[in-house]
């Protein structure tokens, strides 16, 4: 006799030989679509860890996830909030130099922001991809660097001089008193295909402290790099640092903060339906083998098979088909993800020149194979338990 009956038995309905082609299409049907959807959702949401990186890599390493100030944005370095140092999500601070300016070529004319910086910003500068950039931004020469969208709107080029002009907001008239015009020198160009590039500037922290007629040891604030951006408690902070304006990142990029939000729940919601559309095939793919089989079942009965013996045949089938399709799934997707060449010509063909980065997290793979299995296990415990109570003599009546 086999042992165990009922993992014997369920394996026996999930396939075999002699099995009609009917049924064999049905259960190879049902494991395909349980791959497709363990596979997709897999996969965008490896996109979407990859969208992420982009973020945290093209818009946070330039934009800070932290600024500590006043009112003013004139602040002395001495008073800066020190218990903020004891928070585990803290990775770097640096005070900084920012102002907004009102920029002037023999061509053209714009507003921009100039960042001062010195060693103590040297986690932020090493991104915009300038070899000894503190070594070029010498104090006392007037020296500048600018983006490259910056220098095309003004159309200018190394080597050419611009004027910077400091405009008061206290006098919303202008007049001579209210301007402090100032010509620099652009002695390179940045580029980091990111929006930096449209309007910041880049000098000395001394020029900048000259230029902005700041008192020694005063500073616009301070700028805090996160461990994790995403997980930013401003409310936490807040207690510690409640005399200071804080601006997070989330406020800066509010709108684009939305919209990975909305595509979270988007893909949570896609998520649900996936799941929602594999336990309902593999409830009516059940039920369908139940009714079928019910002359068996009542012949087992009579034979004194067990009630949970009889509900687990019904179970190990049903999940047996979700575990097939989730293995099935996980190995085609991470086959696609590892040769993502295959998926970034797919993507370019609907949309062009996207540099789509795939990241790949074993913990979500587990979790999403987990979740599915799980459910599948209990989408099978109503039609497994409409089983025992089948009427053996009722049903054999007949036969």
């Amino acid at each position: 006799m086999y042992k165990p009956i009922s993992l014997f038995i369920a394996f026996r309905y999930l396939w075999n030989v002699r099995l009609p082609t009917f049924k064999k299409i049905i259960t190879i049907l049902s494991v395909i679509g349980i791959s497709i959807s363990t596979a997709s959702l897999i996969i965008i949401i490896s996109m979407m860890n990859g969208s992420e990186e982009n973020f945290k890599k093209n818009i946070l390493s330039f934009t800070p996830h932290l600024i500590i100030t006043n009112e003013s944005q004139y602040i002395k370095k001495s008073d800066f909030p020190k218990k903020i140092l004891k928070l585990n999500n803290i990775e770097k601070i640096s005070d900084f130099i920012r102002k907004e300016v009102i920029v002037k070529s023999k061509s053209n004319i714009t507003t921009a922001e100039i960042i001062g910086i010195d060693s103590t910003n040297y986690y932020n500068v090493n991104n915009y991809n300038i070899k000894n950039i503190l070594h070029v931004l010498q104090p006392g020469y007037c020296n500048i660097i600018i983006g490259d969208q910056l220098a095309k709107k003004l159309n200018v080029y190394i080597g050419d001089k611009i004027k910077l002009i400091l405009l008061s907001y206290k006098n919303i008239f202008f007049s001579k008193k209210n301007l402090n015009p100032q010509i620099f020198k652009i002695i390179s160009i940045f580029s980091t295909h990111n929006e930096v590039d449209y309007y910041q500037i880049l000098m000395n922290k001394e020029d900048s402290l000259n230029f902005l007629n700041y008192s020694k040891n005063y500073i616009t604030g301070w700028r805090v790099w996160l461990k994790n951006p995403f997980f930013l408690d401003v409310f936490q902070i807040k207690k510690i640092a409640d005399k200071f304006v804080l601006l997070d990142w989330k406020t800066q990029k509010s709108e684009l903060f939305k919209a990975i939000k909305i595509e979270k729940y988007i893909m949570l919601f896609l998520f649900l339906l996936i799941l929602l559309v594999a336990i309902l095939n593999i409830f009516i793919i059940l039920n369908i083998y139940i009714l079928d089989k019910k002359n068996d079942v009542a012949i087992l009965k009579t034979q004194g098979l067990s009630f949970w013996k009889t509900m687990l045949i019904f179970i190990i089938f049903g999940s047996g088909t979700a575990i097939i399709g989730n293995m099935l799934g996980t190995m085609i997707s991470i086959t696609l993800i590892l040769q993502n060449n295959f998926l970034k010509f797919f993507i370019n063909i609907f949309f062009d020149d996207i540099d789509m980065k795939i990241v790949l997290i074993p913990s979500q793979v587990f979790l999403i194979n987990f979740m599915f299995t799980l459910f599948a296990i209990f989408a099978t415990f109503y039609s497994s338990w409409k089983t025992i109570q089948f009427k053996p003599a009722k049903i054999l009546d007949n036969e």
